[in-house]
């Protein structure tokens, strides 16, 4: 036989009226929980609230304006050295640029003081220890050291190899069978010995 529900309360120690009891107070609690919700919350004044967020948090006005001015110099320093360095970077890379030719074969030219006469006594004044460099030099220039430091005439049959210039590095004191051979391994040119001339085809 099915247990009615009044019979199941009392088993538990719950009458009829404790029950309605719990119910009203349940409800009672919903009812103003939802009763809460509903009711209106009042919008904060935002611009009164940001105010105070200032009043307590940021400086006064003119000290801020000097911290602007302190910003802004900074910033200039900043960028001044910026500046600076890269310019200093910039330069330390570059190549010096190279001198005119002509330059180059003055200071050549002057640093050894060879001449082109056979005239013995200019030949014995070069110093031999230290070597001479012809950078983009004409060929007529190189051999025509060459040949007074030994003494020797020089005789093109080839017109067009006068101007050729070239990158040498000469030991003046150097056998000049070894700066010939060395002076044919530019494609271009055939430099040879007869007898007291320097021959170049």
């Amino acid at each position: 036989m099915p247990i009615s529900t009044t019979q199941n309360n009392r088993r538990y120690g719950y009458t009829d009226e404790h029950l309605a009891a719990m119910l009203d107070d349940e409800m009672q609690e919903r009812l103003a929980t939802a009763k809460r919700a509903m009711t209106d919350i009042p919008e904060p004044d935002v611009d009164a609230e940001w105010q105070r967020f200032e009043r307590e948090h940021f400086a006064p006005v003119k000290n801020r304006r000097w911290f602007k001015v302190a910003a802004m110099i900074a910033g200039v320093l900043m960028l001044s050295a910026f500046t600076y360095a890269a310019i200093h970077a910039v330069r330390a890379r570059q190549p010096e640029v190279q001198q005119p030719a002509t330059e180059q074969v003055e200071k050549v030219n002057s640093s050894v003081e060879i001449s082109s006469s056979t005239d013995a006594e200019d030949i014995d004044s070069v110093s031999t220890g230290q070597p001479v460099t012809f950078d983009n030099v004409a060929l007529e220039t190189i051999v025509g050291d060459i040949a007074a430091r030994h003494q020797m005439q020089v005789e093109f049959r080839n017109e067009d190899a006068r101007a050729l210039r070239f990158y040498f590095v000469w030991q003046p004191d150097e056998d000049l069978d070894a700066v010939l051979e060395r002076l044919n391994l530019f494609e271009s040119v055939n430099i040879s010995k007869e007898g007291n001339t320097i021959v170049v085809e």
